[in-house]
Parts: C-alpha cells; structure tokens; sequence
C-alpha cells in the first residue's frame, strides 16, 4: 500500500504524531494488545508520517485535520483506538521499534525504486 511514501521521514515520526488521534480514541495498555503484523506496522509509518504532516498545516482547522486523518487511518485500514495502541507501543516496546526501523528502511527503498 503506498500512500505518499515520500513522507517518510522516521520511525521516530511515527511516534510524535501519534497523540494526534489520542482524543478521540483511548490506547487500551499495551499487554493487551493483540500483536502488530509486519503490513499493519508499515501502515501505522505511512499513516502516522501523514498526519504529522497534515497537524503541521497552519492554514486547516482542526476539526478538517481530524476528519482527514480518520480518512488516512482509513485507507490505512486502522482505527483510531488501533493507531493509538500501537503508537502507546512504540514508546517502550524495543522490539516494536526495532521492527519499526526496519519496516522504515524498507519503506525508503521501495520510495527509492519507483
């Protein structure tokens, strides 16, 4: 799924633009979570690296820059409680992040190829 790849920036971008969605979804503790798939860990990147961008948009309203990244968890086949779960998780799951890494660096290459 490529959705604006080029917006990759970190797996560090992924966690600041978690709490974007914190409002409107409550991340259930970590121990609960049901383990993250390598496709729904690349999701979460591509999905959190565009909300970052789009919070960082000084001309939209808020309440359009929520509605928009409802459209992005969307396409990104995530719900808000689910992006924010694993946003929670990347905060102190070394494993997570080490798999977030490499699932960046993959997603780099592939932005690279075409």
């Amino acid at each position: 799924m490529k959705l604006l790849l080029s917006t990759i920036a970190t797996a560090s971008l992924a966690i600041a633009a978690q709490p974007a969605l914190a409002q409107q979804a409550e991340a259930p503790a970590a121990t609960e979570m049901a383990p993250v798939s390598d496709s729904e860990l690349e999701n979460f990147i591509i999905a959190a690296s565009m909300i970052g961008n789009l919070q960082q948009n000084a001309e939209m309203e808020k309440a359009e820059k929520d509605q928009k990244a409802i459209q992005i968890l969307s396409q990104a086949q995530l719900t808000p409680t689910r992006f924010n779960s694993i946003g929670a998780a990347l905060q102190t799951d070394k494993n997570l992040q080490a798999r977030a890494e490499q699932a960046v660096t993959k997603l780099r290459a592939q932005q690279a190829e075409g």
